[in-house]
């Protein structure tokens, strides 16, 4: 196995570029199944060969995002990562495109909250401040006009037009907040998603305000339900992911049904992961 893997890394590194071409071809027709190797490939590489391997991975993924996405849901763990996974769900809506625009974005306001953090001494100053700019300033906010549009759940159009649901929303906070070093955790309390930094809970729905246990009561009231300490523990990735699925199921079911089927083997795939 290493003496094949060494003898394809040295073709990789090549200066024929019809050499190349071929290789590379070969690769790519091995399709999804083989993107493990190509991933355990890639960290045995040299620069040069790295380089022409990413192409082959980046070529198989944009051709085959709903494949990939559902491998991923395959094997999502517990803990998975999050941010990966939204970025991935937004790859089966426009295949092909990499959200660079909007991972820079992110990254943008990840430093600034950092910046102001550094005056921030409570964990409600930390709140405060990450709200004030996520909501007052970028400007992030819930659309309201506009809530059942599948678009309302996939990160890059979050960020990009500012407009989602409480749990898009809610893992936007969620990622810059971890880009600033701040930990913010989801919270799937039943019928409103929301995050808490500490023992303050707030909405990012809302503009970022507070809410108390009394409000946590009274929205479970309204579904016939009982508070319980557990809708208020932090929601696992795994938990948030199926959640933002099972969101677009509940749109697509109303005008996409080949959309919502397979939305409905993705959630599948993710609960028996």
């Amino acid at each position: 196995m290493i003496e094949q893997r060494d003898a394809l890394l040295k073709l990789l590194r090549d200066d024929d570029p019809v050499t190349l071409d071929l290789v590379k071809d070969q690769l790519t027709q091995a399709g999804v199944a083989s993107l493990g190797e190509l991933r355990a490939l890639l960290a045995a590489a040299d620069p040069t060969a790295a380089r022409h391997v990413r192409d082959v991975i980046a070529v198989i993924e944009e051709s085959n995002v709903d494949e990939v996405f559902t491998q991923l849901c395959e094997t999502f763990p517990e803990h998975g990562d999050l941010e990966e996974a939204a970025w991935r769900l937004a790859m089966t809506f426009t295949p092909g495109t990499d959200f660079s625009y909007e991972r820079e974005l992110l990254d943008e306001w990840g430093v600034e909250v950092a910046k102001r953090l550094r005056k921030a001494h409570t964990p409600l100053d930390r709140v405060e401040t990450l709200a004030e700019y996520l909501s007052h300033e970028v400007q992030l906010r819930g659309n309201e006009e506009d809530y059942y549009n599948l678009e309302n759940s996939l990160l890059p159009n979050v960020i990009a037009t500012g407009l989602g649901i409480p749990i898009s929303l809610s893992l936007v906070y969620m990622l810059v907040g971890r880009r600033a070093g701040l930990s913010i955790e989801g919270v799937g309390l039943p019928g409103h998603f929301m995050v808490r930094h500490e023992e303050i809970f707030f909405d990012p729905f809302h503009g970022g305000r507070r809410v108390g246990l009394d409000e946590c009561r009274a929205l479970m009231e309204q579904q016939d339900m009982v508070l319980k300490p557990e809708h208020l523990m932090a929601a696992t990735p795994r938990q948030i992911l199926t959640r933002i699925l099972t969101n677009l199921f509940y749109v697509a079911e109303r005008s996409n049904p080949l959309l919502a089927a397979k939305i409905a083997d993705w959630i599948a795939s993710v609960r028996g992961g």
